[in-house]
């Protein structure tokens, strides 16, 4: 039994999942939810706990039921003592304010894994734990969460479990003895070089930007007519396919540069959703049973999303092609497209290279995320 602290539940509901789920593993679970949420736990309490529903192949606890939460807070402070593991479900733009929120209270030695969608969260929170004196605090990240999930009145439902999840930390010198504790909780995770390979290789980097970029028009006509859409089958066109792979070779050459792995995005979303060997974007798409089994969603979500894409994850993309003198020209003008349509500016609205302590030739980076201290 491994002794979990969940914290935070965002729009995908990991940390609502991952609490269940874990729970009915046989896991020592808290859950907690910042101050601002407090209201998410009411039908918890009424329920005595989380009610999972789903299909049972798409959990670890490979369990239903009423999952009976040890301890169930929106004081986060409360329920990290004694913790093996922290779970983190924390929107993007908020992580390291939050991180820094929790900071104080994290145990020694703990393992911090952001649970979330990716966006370099380990670089983002190392150098924070850093100069708080917390070195002893470990950061994990991969490329995905393990659990996606639905949540209504205290039932979530299972939708997928993503097997293959790569698992990186900063420094790898130090993953292997964070990875046996999370593999505990997971233990299909697999062990990746470097959090370089974790972030060009996050899923939404791989899978949105091109539908969305070409489906603009198809979200405008639905919000005009007060219609949902399904947006892995409606956006999923033969043109969001060829600039989806054009992307994906130009990612091919960063990756190169960086002396990673370059993973295809339909190996991807073979690995992760099972969609029997697919060779090309949009046959991966199109055969994802999780993709596909999504309901129609409001046709402004594009903008939720895009809003972590751009400057979380394609902006670094292309200052870290740059700074290698890898010409990146799709993925700078998807930023400066999409940050047109969202009315930010993307250069300026997420973390710099410096603060992720990111600059350097590559040879440099990779140095130091291998080995720093």
């Amino acid at each position: 039994m491994t002794k979990v602290a969940v914290v935070g539940n965002t729009r995908n509901n990991i940390g609502a999942a991952s609490a269940a789920d874990l729970t009915l593993a046989g896991h020592e679970v808290t859950y907690s939810v910042f101050p601002e949420q407090a209201k998410q736990l009411e039908p918890l309490r009424r329920r005595g706990g989380l009610e999972l529903e789903g299909d049972i192949n798409q959990l670890v606890s490979r369990r239903n039921g009423l999952a009976r939460l040890n301890v169930m807070t929106s004081d986060p402070s409360s329920a990290l003592a004694g913790a093996d593991v922290v779970l983190l479900d924390i929107q993007t733009q908020e992580l390291e304010t939050r991180f820094c929120q929790l900071l104080p209270y994290l145990p020694e030695g703990i393992v911090v894994h952001v649970q979330s969608h990716g966006y370099w969260p380990a670089s983002r929170l190392s150098p924070l734990a850093r100069t708080s004196g917390r070195d002893d605090i470990v950061v994990t990240e991969a490329a995905a969460p393990t659990v996606a999930a639905s949540l209504s009145d205290g039932v979530v439902g299972a939708k997928c479990l993503r097997r293959r999840i790569a698992v990186a930390a900063r420094p790898t010198t130090r993953l292997e003895p964070a990875l046996a504790r999370l593999r505990t909780l997971y233990p299909y995770l697999l062990s990746a070089p470097s959090v370089i390979q974790c972030g060009l290789e996050n899923i939404n980097l791989m899978v949105h930007p091109a539908m969305v970029l070409l489906g603009v028009g198809l979200f405008d006509q639905a919000e005009k007519n007060a219609e949902l859409i399904s947006f892995y089958r409606t956006c999923n066109l033969p043109h969001a396919g060829v600039l989806a792979e054009a992307l994906d070779a130009e990612r091919a050459r960063i990756c190169a540069a960086y002396g990673i792995r370059h993973h295809p995005v339909w190996a991807a979303i073979d690995d992760y959703y099972g969609t029997d060997g697919k060779v090309t974007y949009t046959e991966a798409v199109s055969a994802s049973p999780f993709y596909q089994a999504l309901s129609p969603m409001a046709p402004g979500k594009w903008r939720d999303w895009e809003l972590d894409d751009v400057p979380y994850a394609i902006v670094p993309v292309v200052r870290l092609a740059e700074q290698a003198g890898v010409a990146c020209p799709l993925h700078r003008a998807i930023s400066e497209v999409l940050g047109t349509l969202l009315g930010i500016d993307p250069w300026s609205s997420g973390p710099t290279l410096a603060q992720m302590d990111l600059l350097g030739s590559p040879a440099e980076v990779t140095e130091r995320v291998q080995s720093e201290r």
